[in-house]
């Protein structure tokens, strides 16, 4: 089991379908976003945007839930003491 399997996929889960699809697709299937877009039916810039707005949500979750800071680039870094007892 991966890090990305036990602990991004339930927060990737959480997400409003469109955008749990988009990343679901892309990121545990191995589909390139162009693929997406063709299997979605939906244009190249629209495959995009879902996979781009649901990494945004799914930081978002990930932050709400657990004690993680930002570099000065947006980049998540460890927190010292680590707060995240969410599923």
């Amino acid at each position: 089991t991966t890090i990305a399997e036990c602990c991004i996929k339930p927060f990737i889960l959480k997400l409003p379908t469109p955008y749990r699809e988009a990343l679901l697709i892309t990121e545990f299937q191995d589909i390139s976003q162009k693929d997406l877009a063709e299997r979605l039916n939906v244009s190249y810039s629209g495959a995009k945007s879902r996979v781009q707005r649901g990494k945004e949500k799914l930081k978002a979750l990930i932050l709400d839930c657990c004690a993680f800071q930002n570099d000065k680039y947006g980049n998540l870094m460890d927190a010292d003491t680590k707060n995240c007892s969410c599923s």
